[in-house]
C-alpha cells in the first residue's frame, strides 16, 4: 500500500553533499560554519594568517597580504561563492566540477551560513571561498563566472536588488592585480566589509 505524503512533507536530499555531511560549528548567534566530514581526499594546504584583519586603512586592503604564504598565493585567484535558493550545498559541489574543467582548485574554505542582508525576507545564505589557479585572463575568467551563474539557473537580470539567487560568484582577487574595468573592480570593493567573505577567507587554515 503506497504511503501518502502531504505537500508540506520535506524530503531530505539523497545527494551525498547534503547538510548531514557537514559538522556544524556556531561562530555567533546568526553565523554557522559548516565543515565537511567526508571526502578527505581533498586536503587543503594550511593558509596561516599573518594577523587579525584590520580594515581601517585608507587604501583598500590586499587580501593576499593576510597570509604568510603570500609569495605562493599571489598568482592565484580568490573566488567568493554564495547561494540561498534550493539545495545550495549540492550546487557548490557541482560547481567544483565545472571549475575544475578549466582551472586547478587549490583549496576551499568551510562554508558559512549567514543571514541575508539588504532584503532580509529571504532564506539564509551559504558562502564560501575557493582558491584556484587559472590560465585565463581576467576578462575571460569573468565571462566564465557569468556563464556558470547562468548555467546554475541565475537570471541575467535580478528582479530587484539583493534578490535571492541560485549562485553568486564574486572575483575577490585576481593574481594580485588591481583592476578597474567597467563594473568590475578587483580586489572586490567590499570584500573586507562583508562577514560572508572575510570569515571564510581567514578560515582557510
Amino acid at each position: 500500500m503506497p504511503i501518502k505524503t502531504s505537500a508540506k512533507t520535506h524530503l531530505p536530499s539523497k545527494h551525498c553533499y547534503g547538510v548531514k555531511t557537514y559538522a556544524l560549528k556556531s561562530l555567533d548567534k546568526d553565523l554557522i560554519e559548516l565543515i565537511p566530514k567526508t571526502h578527505k581526499k581533498r586536503r587543503n594546504p594550511t593558509f596561516k594568517t599573518t594577523q587579525i584583519p584590520r580594515f581601517t586603512q585608507v587604501r583598500k586592503p590586499n587580501p593576499y597580504r593576510l597570509f604568510k604564504a603570500y609569495s605562493k598565493l599571489k598568482d592565484s585567484v580568490i573566488l567568493g561563492v554564495g547561494a540561498n535558493c534550493g539545495e545550495s550545498l549540492v550546487r557548490f559541489w557541482k560547481l567544483f566540477k565545472r571549475l575544475s574543467c578549466k582551472n586547478a582548485i587549490i583549496a576551499t574554505s568551510p562554508i558559512l551560513k549567514n543571514p541575508a542582508f539588504g532584503y532580509t525576507q529571504q532564506p539564509d545564505f551559504y558562502n564560501m571561498i575557493i582558491w584556484l589557479k587559472t590560465k585565463l585572463g581576467v576578462a575571460d575568467f569573468w565571462s566564465f563566472c557569468a556563464y556558470l551563474e547562468r548555467y546554475f539557473g541565475r537570471e541575467r537580470k535580478r528582479p530587484f536588488k539583493n534578490a535571492p539567487r541560485t549562485l553568486d560568484l564574486d572575483i575577490i582577487a585576481f593574481k594580485n592585480q588591481r583592476i578597474a574595468m567597467g563594473s568590475l573592480e578587483i580586489p572586490h570593493k567590499a570584500w573586507s566589509e562583508r562577514q560572508s567573505v572575510w570569515i571564510p577567507l581567514t578560515h582557510c587554515n
